[in-house]
């Protein structure tokens, strides 16, 4: 193909990106989204508000608005607002920890060398319960503030009502007539201004408005007076109540402004409102004290330069920091769009329009939820309306933290990922403690199941709960380099890579074969042997998910310290540890065994499936290197099934792409597109959790482009012969698989570009843009007819790479930051 006929091809691409971005972004409906009853608000299981306002945020700040014709309800979110914890204790207290239980550690770890099943008074659950597990409270997520707009309109009387949210500008929109008179209003909440901003207008007719704000926390102030409403209060904690604000100034245009004695203010006889808020809280990601930001300061700086913009030119800048984002990768399937709303479209089911819309509408979500606040997005990403809500909505670390981060650099929103890093900074500070205290480790940091926004590190309060999880939560971090080839981001995270490593270097003890496992341990959630000890009987030793993990730490905190020029002696001893690691294993039933010993059922159906973390988010089981392991994990997802939650299904979406089994994935994609929906797209697990929508997006960049596998041959022909392989058989047990010692030239090693590895049939044309690719890529692609029509490689950094499409390897290419090849078939 030509250069001109390549440009002109491209350029047609980009045309399509404009014309279509707005039919594949935007949630639309026809009435408004259900009160926010008593009953929902103690309740997550119930459906209504939570599952049909549509959401806006800024990564820190979020709101959620209705709709409402009588009333909107904007319910206001602000990502550190925690409650029943603590926070201020001394530097080892905060952590969690339970001070001097290392003391009777190795009393717990003999109940697991004696398998003492169970839950009884001296199994492995009750001693690590007994001595191992922290007393110290959790805390949850909780909800700021509510605004509440009351118009004195009559739904009755309404005709054309509209409601939508356009994902690629971040702006919602409310429209509706009332006999002659036209109303509409506008929303969005800005990152570059720090401020959530609404626009009421009427045409033809005048608005009488009240506006008041509410709280469920504890009161100390709520005053209406010149333009402003603000509310000040305190969140209950168990220790050192967090203090807030929330400011809300009130432009009436040609209307009045009549402030009322309880607080709230009424607007009269305007034709334009403009309303702007800003919210904080006192919090501050400085261990032990998470306290010191000045919420009244920061709040009135916010209103007063919202203010001085001017609403336009505030909408106008949002606009395109939102749509920079969004614009940069967009997914487009070849279909017909139905103008169905959302809701209806959710109902209807499965559809390549809501397939197509799902994926750009998470990276909305994700853009919105994080980008430079303190702390990462939590089970529900930035927005709760529950005082008491489902798994606390806190940091839960045996998937579903690490899974919300993994679309962010495949689809091209690596901004997202900075509060990822700021928290983790965090947890090793207080990790340290909890190494030391909990198990006896004066180097490195540990950190447990569940996490918060105050540094808890700590085993969990359940024995049968505990588990380590600093190996996944760093996978996550080096994954982020392996994108961006950030050498100073390298630089700045190495110290936790390497602090999370000497953990485990000290932690890891011999088993009675003799290699290296970790214990206490479980495989998350699961049980074994259920019917000889019981369905709580979980803790183990040297659990497949955990052994996969450590081999995926060392081998990148080896290569982080290759690359950084660092610690030649402690990449020796990681090197030296690696072959004495327990093995993976192939059970009786052809399966990757998910316990040391071959306990597996092929009746379990559990929805986790860790023991196949090495296929993904790993990159040590593929089709291409690892045959038999795959055909052992195939095995294995034979046997857990079909039947999923919502951010399972998401997983098992990842888990197929790798598998290289497109129509399977999509079969998945498709179930949670089309059944763990809800009408506002929220994912629901059940009840909302947002990591499905997260982990669905990155399954579709994982149908379309892969990117985790390095070629150590630059001679070899052949992907078998070019990959690096992490297991390598042993001779002596043929089913076991032992794990490999990187060499050092792995830092150096192109990254292998695997095009439309999993491409389903149900999509035969489309293309997207944008998706980026490990070794600092970004990759545009066209497909027809079910196979590659064109593909173009963009270097963000200096770097070579190989392709893999159709069975063939390509060459080692070279390519300067910025320059781009074009590959077509």
């Amino acid at each position: 193909m030509s250069g001109m006929i390549r440009t002109i091809l491209w350029s047609c691409l980009l045309i399509v990106v404009a014309t279509q971005a707005k039919a594949q972004t935007v949630l639309r409906y026809d009435e408004p989204a259900s009160k926010f009853t008593t009953a929902q608000r103690e309740d997550p299981n119930k459906k209504g508000y939570m599952q049909e306002a549509l959401p806006l945020g800024n990564g820190r700040l979020g709101a959620m608005f209705s709709g409402g014709i009588e009333e909107e309800h904007l319910l206001i979110n602000d990502i550190t607002v925690w409650m029943n914890s603590k926070r201020g204790l001394d530097e080892v207290a905060q952590s969690g920890t339970r001070i001097g239980a290392y003391r009777e550690f190795d009393k717990v770890r003999e109940a697991y060398r004696n398998g003492n099943y169970g839950t009884s008074e001296n199994s492995m659950e009750a001693m690590s319960t007994k001595y191992l597990s922290s007393t110290q409270p959790l805390g949850n997520y909780a909800p700021f503030a509510d605004l509440y707009i009351s118009t004195g309109h009559d739904s009755a009387q309404v005709s054309a009502y509209s409601r939508s949210l356009d994902a690629r500008t971040g702006v919602g929109k409310v429209s509706y007539s009332i006999g002659e008179g036209h109303f509409t209003r506008e929303y969005f909440c800005s990152h570059p201004n720090d401020v959530v901003a609404l626009r009421y207008t009427a045409s033809n007719a005048t608005m009488d408005l009240d506006i008041r704000v509410e709280t469920f926390h504890d009161i100390k102030n709520v005053k209406a007076e010149g333009n402003y409403v603000v509310l000040t209060g305190e969140v209950p904690m168990v220790k050192d109540a967090i203090g807030f604000q929330q400011m809300v100034y009130i432009d009436p245009g040609k209307g009045k402004l009549v402030p009322q004695e309880d607080g709230s203010m009424r607007v009269v006889g305007a034709t334009k409102v403009k309303v702007y808020l800003s919210a904080y809280t006192d919090y501050l990601p400085v261990y032990p004290s998470f306290k010191g930001r000045n919420y009244a300061a920061d709040n009135k700086k916010n209103i007063q330069a919202a203010v001085g913009l001017g609403y336009d030119r505030l909408r106008s800048v949002h606009e395109k920091d939102v749509s920079s984002l969004m614009d940069r990768c967009q997914l487009h399937l070849d279909y017909q769009p139905s103008g169905m709303t959302t809701d209806r479209l959710v109902k209807k089911g499965a559809s390549l329009e809501l397939e197509n819309l799902y994926f750009n509408y998470s990276r909305y979500l994700q853009l919105s939820c994080s980008r430079t606040a303190p702390v990462p997005s939590n089970l529900q990403g930035l927005w709760n309306g529950h005082l008491d809500p489902a798994w606390n909505c806190d940091y839960h670390t045996d998937i579903n933290v690490e899974m919300n981060y993994w679309m962010v650099d495949p689809a091209n929103l690596s901004e997202s990922f900075r509060p990822y890093v700021e928290w983790m900074k965090v947890l090793a500070q207080s990790g340290a403690h909890t190494a030391r205290e909990t198990f006896g480790i004066n180097e490195g940091w540990s950190v447990g199941l569940n996490g918060n926004v105050f540094g808890f590190t700590a085993q969990n309060e359940h024995g049968r709960r505990h588990q380590q999880a600093g190996h996944w939560l760093s996978q996550n971090l080096f994954d982020h380099y392996a994108f961006t080839q950030d050498r100073d981001y390298l630089e700045e995270i190495y110290p936790i890579l390497k602090g999370a490593a000497e953990f485990f270097v000290a932690h890891l003890a011999p088993w009675k074969d003799g290699s290296l496992v970790v214990y206490p341990t479980w495989s998350p959630e699961n049980a074994y042997l259920v019917e000889e000890y019981g369905k709580l009987n979980k803790q183990t030793y040297g659990a497949a998910w955990d052994q996969q993990l450590v081999l995926n730490l060392f081998t990148d905190c080896i290569e982080a310290a290759t690359l950084l020029g660092k610690d030649k002696g402690f990449r020796r001893s990681l090197q030296e540890m690696i072959p004495q690691l327990s093995p993976q294993k192939i059970g009786q039933y052809g399966q990757i065994q998910e316990w040391p010993e071959d306990w597996d059922s092929p009746t379990d159906q559990h929805r986790h499936i860790s023991h196949l973390i090495a296929l993904h988010p790993g990159r040590d089981f593929s089709p291409l290197t690892t045959k038999e392991l795959v055909d052992a994990s195939l095995v294995t997802m034979e046997h857990r099934g079909d039947i999923s939650t919502g951010w399972s299904t998401a997983w098992k979406t990842c888990f197929w792409a790798r598998l290289h089994n497109g129509d399977k994935a999509h079969q998945f994609y498709q179930f949670l597109t089309a059944e763990r929906a809800y009408p506002n797209l929220f994912d629901f697990h059940p009840p909302f959790q947002i990591d499905g929508n997260f982990g669905g997006a990155a399954g579709v960049c994982e149908m379309l482009l892969q990117s985790h596998l390095r070629s150590v041959e630059a001679e070899a022909t052949t992907i078998e012969d070019a990959a690096f392989i992490a297991y390598k058989k042993d001779t002596d047990q043929p089913e076991h698989f032992l794990p490999v010692v990187p060499d050092e030239s792995l830092a150096e090693a192109p990254y292998i570009l695997h095009l439309l590895p999993a491409l389903p049939s149900a999509w035969p044309n489309g293309e997207i843009i944008g998706l980026r690719a490990r070794g600092g890529f970004e990759v545009d692609i066209i497909w027809e007819n079910g196979k590659l029509a064109e593909a173009k490689i963009h270097a963000t950094a200096d770097g070579d790479f190989r392709i893999y499409s159709e069975g063939k390897l390509s060459k080692v290419i070279s390519l300067k930051k910025g320059e781009e090849i074009v590959i077509d078939n």
